[in-house]
């Protein structure tokens, strides 16, 4: 019985295409154009309605970070061209665009002739031990074509029912003995599962708990706990998590992950109607051919998006392929029919669908089979034949791949199917395959990803764990193939490996010879392509049973750029008899080319000649006294400590290089001590010869030096005011005297007069009693401001002309006062009568009172009270209250 199950949201809606989607804006389809000549690279890009801004970043590809921006292209531009970049530097871009409201993100790896990758570490292969004997055959060729590739391989088989702890400590073991090379994890067959987790991504809260968590292997340094989860809500008794059995806690990896790590396992697949054994078998078989490239896909992309009802970019991971097959061959959402009718029979390099989740229960197991829209697990078994390689999928339930015909599982058990992914939540990054990483290195970038590449998820989910990440497929798998040669054969050829080999049968660059060491590593033997199919280096010897590697190599130019891409290698044996080597000793190492030592200690590099002579390369010899520099104690200097030399001094004898290799001799006597000896000094007990500077002590004369008697004797300095002190050393230098000396500064009311600091005569002034500015010793009016005859003020407005009398009193002439009444005519407003203004004085009038002087000058009073009104005031009236 089958039937769908959509994700939580899934009312079927189907949603017309129109315009770009959301998950198209949210990927930015980057391609590239390089320009070797004049080094440049070019990106170009999708143009996408309602673009608003692009920000572009450039990073080498080893670094973690992106830095600061480089560029900001306008908001119609559909490309951008980088000429600050360098041929043969891998790089990586982002760019960022924002429309229609949406922020969108892609990437590309790009570069111009990037090297090839000769070594790319160690690879555990870790087998499932029931088929190792039944798939011996493949595997042995698996095993050849990995090395063939340049990868070191150590294999362990493990048992199904081993725990995942004991099958971690086997990697873990692999891992520390050699931690700098080992590099990735290949699981062959159905090897213990680790679980871990409290996860639902799709969304489906009822089925969450513990999930398939291949990213446990890859970790070797990282806490995974088993104490905390308890859940058991799921119909799945498998995705149980409760603490203590065995499945971890972990929804995240507790700490990055060491390891590249990829699992073919076609366990519990009975939809195909063949065994697990020959589900294998097809895949290896498969895969080898793929990387003989006895086949090859059509370098094209289909993306069949049916979730676009979501409103979440749950796609954009299908979109950020274009590095990967170019926009031009990248289809996007036809018209018509289901994915699987699209890939049926057909070729794709990369494909990616999405859709609702589908559940079938074969022989009462609920199986996870495929999407709607989409495919099944039982279409894939029969009636569609995979036509995609490298694969993404999305839809409910799948990712939890350990249970029987899952749909994960199955679209790399048939067709052209060699690896896929559950792609969306999180999203995933496979642009560095376009520059010929192969796929387990994009497959750690996103296992990794912790925002070097956004967005992390392209979910409803602000966050999400990682745990459930997994590549179904060969981790060592790369893009683009080259045909490789064949044929090698390595013989001896006078003491030296003779190569030759069949070329390959597609145009290449050339061919790298390589020497597998004792380690597993390979050397590369050439430093550059060989065009011919034939090798012979006079520097390396043969030996015996030695493996080599011939691998062709080929300029590849792609979409993402250029690089030099390497076929499989054709692996051979030194075969041949040795010869006697130049000591006469058969199959000895002392070959022509070889490493010797002629005893010279100035060569280096020694090695065996064509005539079996003992010659190295002399070393360097810098001060060309025939001894070189690395047995020269004075390598710069020609001799050695002690030899005799010239010190070029006529003042030293029995001149030799000291210990510091400089020449010195042993002084000559300097009586004075001035560094002359005597021999070489006219002035030989004085410091110094004839005319040599010196100091005469006397800080008034200048250009002091020895003279004919050796004296010392300088020009005497300008002395300007004549006071026998020169300028230099005076202070007043135009004033004869110094600061402090005594002058007279011509004021009689001063003492001690001498010059200042302004050198200036000035001196103490005397006292001045009265401060009327005239000392005591010069005023004879020393207590009174002013002298005998100064104006002076006597305070009496009646007098004029006041000055000091010869008493020192201020005394003036008296102003005239012609009423006599004691006040000035000048101060009196009544001069000609006695008294002022308002004075009292007397009317002659008894019948008044208050009498004084009026305005006028004139005595008025105020009358007295007269009662009757007859005259007669009352003070003189005997009648007063009647007339008369």
């Amino acid at each position: 019985m089958v039937r769908a199950l959509l994700s939580t949201l899934a009312l079927f809606v189907v949603l017309a295409v129109s315009g770009q989607t959301v998950s198209e804006r949210a990927a930015v389809r980057l391609t590239a154009t390089v320009q070797p000549s004049t080094p440049s690279i070019t990106l170009n890009w999708v143009p996408v309605s309602s673009t608003t801004s692009f920000t572009i970043y450039r990073k080498l590809k080893t670094a973690t970070s992106w830095g600061t921006a480089i560029a900001s292209p306008a908001a119609s531009a559909t490309s951008w061209t980088d000429n600050g970049i360098s041929v043969g530097t891998n790089y990586e871009y982002r760019v960022v665009r924002v429309s229609g409201g949406v922020t969108g993100n892609g990437y590309i790896n790009t570069g111009i002739n990037v090297a090839p990758v000769d070594h790319r570490g160690k690879l555990v292969l870790l087998v499932d031990n029931t088929l190792a004997s039944p798939l011996a055959t493949e595997i042995d060729q698996l095993v050849r074509d990995l090395r063939a590739d340049g990868w070191s391989v150590v294999r362990s088989d493990v048992s199904r029912s081993a725990s995942v702890t004991s099958v971690k400590a086997v990697v873990q073991g692999h891992y520390n003995s050699d931690p700098t090379n080992v590099k990735a994890l290949y699981i062959l067959g159905h090897v213990p599962v680790p679980y871990s987790g409290n996860a639902y991504p799709d969304g489906h809260d009822d089925a969450r708990g513990a999930r398939p968590a291949d990213g446990y292997y890859a970790d070797m340094d990282g806490t995974w706990t088993d104490n905390s989860v308890n859940v058991t809500v799921s119909s799945h008794q498998r995705n149980w998590n409760v603490p203590g059995d065995g499945k971890f806690d972990q929804n995240d990896f507790p700490s990055a992950l060491e390891l590249q790590v990829g699992r073919v396992d076609l366990y519990d697949m009975p939809a195909f109607g063949i065994s697990e054994v020959e589900l294998m078998r097809n895949y290896l078989n498969k895969a080898h051919a793929y990387k003989m490239k006895s086949w090859q896909p059509t370098a094209r992309g289909i993306i069949i998006d049916n979730l676009q009802w979501l409103g979440n970019p749950v796609a954009g991971s299908g979109f950020r392929v274009a590095p990967l097959t170019g926009n031009a061959d990248l289809f996007i959402n036809p018209a018509l029919g289901s994915f699987g009718s699209y890939v049926n029979n057909q070729s794709y390099l990369w494909t990616y669908h999405c859709g609702g989740g589908l559940q079938a229960v074969d022989n009462g197991v609920v199986t996870y089979n495929g999407t709607d829209g989409g495919a099944t697990t039982q279409q894939l078994a029969s009636s569609v034949t995979m036509g995609g390689v490298f694969n993404m999928a999305m839809g409910s339930f799948f990712f939890d791949w350990d249970n029987r015909n899952n749909f994960l599982r199955a679209v790399i058990a048939r067709g052209d199917g060699l690896a896929n992914c559950w792609a969306g939540i999180p999203a995933w990054y496979f642009h560095h395959m376009g520059l010929g990483e192969n796929i387990g290195y994009s497959v750690r970038q996103t296992m990794n990803n912790t925002g070097l590449y956004t967005p992390i998820t392209e979910g409803w989910q602000s966050t999400i764990g990682k745990i459930h990440l997994g590549l179904m497929g060969d981790p060592s798998l790369r893009m683009k193939m080259v045909s490789p040669p064949s044929a090698l054969s390595v013989t001896n050829s006078g003491g030296h490996p003779s190569f030759s080999w069949s070329a390959s049968p597609e145009a290449v660059t050339g061919y790298h010879l390589y020497q597998f060491e004792t380690n597993g590593a390979v050397t590369r033997l050439t430093s550059a392509p060989v065009s011919t199919t034939t090798y012979v280096d006079p520097a390396i010897p043969f030996v015996a049973g030695r493996q080599y590697m011939v691998r062709a190599v080929k300029l590849e130019t792609n979409v993402s750029g250029s690089f030099q891409n390497l076929s499989l290698g054709a692996m051979a044996t030194s075969t041949g008899t040795a010869a006697p080597d130049c000591l006469g000793v058969v199959g000895g190492p002392a070959t022509v080319g070889s490493a010797c030592n002629d005893n010279d200690p100035c060569t280096t590099n020694d090695v065996y000649t064509a005539n079996c002579q003992c010659a190295g390369t002399p070393l360097p010899d810098s001060d060309g006294d025939g001894i070189c520099n690395a047995q020269d104690n004075c390598p710069n200097v020609a001799g050695q400590i002690g030899s005799p030399c010239n010190d070029g001094d006529p003042c030293t004898t029995n001149d030799v290089l000291n210990a510091n290799c400089q020449c010195a001799g042993t002084p000559l006597p300097d009586s004075d001590g001035d560094g002359i000896c005597n021999a070489q000094d006219n002035c030989p007990n004085v410091a110094g010869q004839i005319g040599s500077p010196c100091n005469d002590s006397d800080p008034c004369t200048t250009n002091d030096v020895l003279n004919a008697n050796c004296q010392c004797a300088g020009t005497p300095l300008p002395d300007s005011d004549g006071d026998g002190i020169c300028n230099a050393q005076d202070n007043c230098p135009n004033i004869a005297g110094q600061i402090g000396s005594p002058c007279n500064d011509g004021d009689p009311c001063t003492t001690n007069d001498v010059l200042n600091a302004n050198c200036q005569c000035a001196g103490t002034p005397l006292p001045d009693s009265d401060g009327d500015g005239i000392c005591n010793a010069q005023d004879n009016c020393p207590n009174v401001a002013g002298q005998i005859g100064s104006p002076c003020n006597d305070g009496n407005a009646c007098t004029t002309n006041d000055v000091l009398n010869a008493n020192c009193q201020c005394a003036g002439t008296p102003l005239p006062d012609s009423d006599g009444d004691g006040i000035c005519n000048a101060q009196d407003n009544c001069p000609n009568v006695a008294g002022q203004v308002g004075s009292p004085c007397n009317d002659g009038d008894p019948c008044t009172t208050n009498d004084v002087l009026n305005a006028n000058c004139q005595c008025v009073g105020t009358p007295l009270p007269d009662s009757d009104g007859d005259g007669i005031c009352n003070a003189q009236d005997n009648c007063p209250n009647v007339a008369g």
